[in-house]
């Protein structure tokens, strides 16, 4: 399937703009913003999931200011180092120079937090710090936006950073003739991009020749998908599914198809390393349950820079060769490669890729009291469920029978909270949704 450029008219949700770690998942108030309703503001932080089209939005966005005759910028925060010049990908260094020289306004889309921290935790700090004294002279008249992905950005210290080294904003309407000096401004203005809606879904499909649009919509409904389908990466993969098959089928059959195309593009690789599909399967299982295991999200190429906050590949896959393991990070189970290291580049695959590589090892023999005490603890007499892998059991629900009715005892609502409740037997369903409604009308007679 070739990729297309759709632009669509997206949406952003304003967020507070003091959000701390605990409750950055909050939404702001007011209602949701096209661009033109934000581009005007002076420091913006744009906040997106993986896949929803982040990039492309800032890049198309810099090239549509341009177009009407003003200083625009693209540019991605990790190549802002010694060689700045060399970092533009809208506009220029020589644009950038006569906008210095000038007393015009420009818009700066710097792209994206996420990615400048894959080198080291200070790369965004340096990069930041290398821009702001490039622009010292005119920062008042630069408009500056960031892309971040939620778990890259760290709230209060990134915010933090943003102010001393961008410093500006355009005062609140209610504090002007009032108190305008600096320090009383949100200098950082944030939002979230809002995902697809169903007819940006609609729109998206066709311009992917997809002629009954219709179906393919009502497909993904039935089969409790918008979620995945309100973000254009995850859209397009649905797409290859129909495409292909015709059908999507449950969650878990789709997420499972997704995978198989993700990872066939390289499962016999033309060049000298060639990988058959299962090889890649238990690769990518073995890296997902890493990740759940350590919490480290970020994996290395083996010719990378290692460091103890990353995932050596290379100590997992035994008996890999170099060229072999990187064929597997450059399917498209994995993010673009940044300064030589990669991520998963979708949650709910990999929380499913953990769940299967779990469920291999208990299917070995001596292996299955180890393997569940990672799910499960015993705290004060009471069993519980461990909180890191909770995501990754929703989905090893549907692979063992005994792992499936520890959780249900436990905690019945896990089965809600991701996974596939569809695919669990009709009497487990049943004896699940009794089991919460009596607890609810316990807690409301205690």
């Amino acid at each position: 399937m070739t990729d297309k450029i759709v632009e669509l008219i997206r949406r952003f949700t304003p967020m507070s703009p003091r959000s701390a770690e605990w409750d950055f998942l909050m939404p702001g108030s007011g209602k949701s913003m096209r661009w033109h309703e934000i581009e005007d503001a002076y420091r913006v932080l744009v906040i997106a999931d993986p896949g929803a089209g982040k990039t492309f939005e800032a890049q198309t966005r810099a090239k549509r200011i341009k177009e009407r005759g003003r200083h625009a910028f693209f540019i991605r925060i990790e190549k802002i180092d010694s060689n700045f010049e060399q970092a533009f990908e809208v506009g220029t260094a020589e644009e950038f120079e006569a906008w210095l020289a000038s007393t015009d306004q420009a818009w700066f889309f710097l792209d994206s937090v996420d990615e400048a921290q894959l080198e080291t935790p200070r790369a965004l700090e340096d990069a930041v710090r290398i821009f702001g004294a490039r622009c010292h002279a005119a920062l008042d008249r630069a408009r500056i936006f960031i892309t971040s992905r939620e778990d890259a950005w760290r709230a209060l210290p990134d915010q933090t950073l943003i102010e001393q080294h961008l410093p500006y904003g355009e005062p609140e309407p209610s504090e002007r003739g009032a108190d305008t000096s600096r320090d009383s401004d949100p200098t950082l203005k944030l939002f979230r991009l809002a995902g697809l809606s169903e007819d940006e879904i609609r729109l998206f499909a066709s311009h992917y020749g997809i002629s009954d649009v219709t179906d393919f919509v009502d497909a993904i409904k039935r089969a409790n998908l918008l979620q995945l389908a309100e973000r254009p990466f995850d859209l397009k993969a649905l797409i290859r599914v129909w495409i292909a098959d015709h059908k999507l089928g449950s969650r878990f059959d789709v997420l499972q198809r997704m995978i198989a195309l993700q990872l066939a593009p390289l499962s016999a690789t033309t060049a000298a390393v060639r990988l058959d599909a299962a090889k890649l399967r238990a690769g990518a299982q073995m890296l997902a349950g890493a990740v759940m295991m350590t919490g480290k999200a970020v994996i290395c190429l083996p010719n990378g820079v290692h460091s103890p906050d990353r995932i050596d590949p290379r100590v997992l896959l035994v008996g890999w060769s170099d060229a072999e393991i990187k064929a597997l990070l450059r399917t498209g189970l994995f993010d673009d490669i940044v300064y030589t290291s990669v991520r998963f580049r979708h949650r709910e695959i990999r929380e499913l890729l953990s769940a299967e590589w779990a469920n291999d090892l208990l299917n070995r023999p001596g292996e299955r009291p180890r393997i569940e005490d990672l799910f499960f603890r015993e705290r004060y007499g009471e069993a519980v469920i461990v909180p890191r892998t909770r995501p990754t059991l929703t989905w090893l629900i549907l692979l063992d029978d005994a792992v499936r009715d520890k959780a249900l005892a436990i905690a019945p609502e896990i089965a809600t909270e991701g996974g596939d409740p569809s695919r669990l037997p009709l009497d487990v369903r049943q004896a699940m949704l009794s089991n919460i409604v009596e607890r609810i009308a316990t807690r409301r007679g205690g």
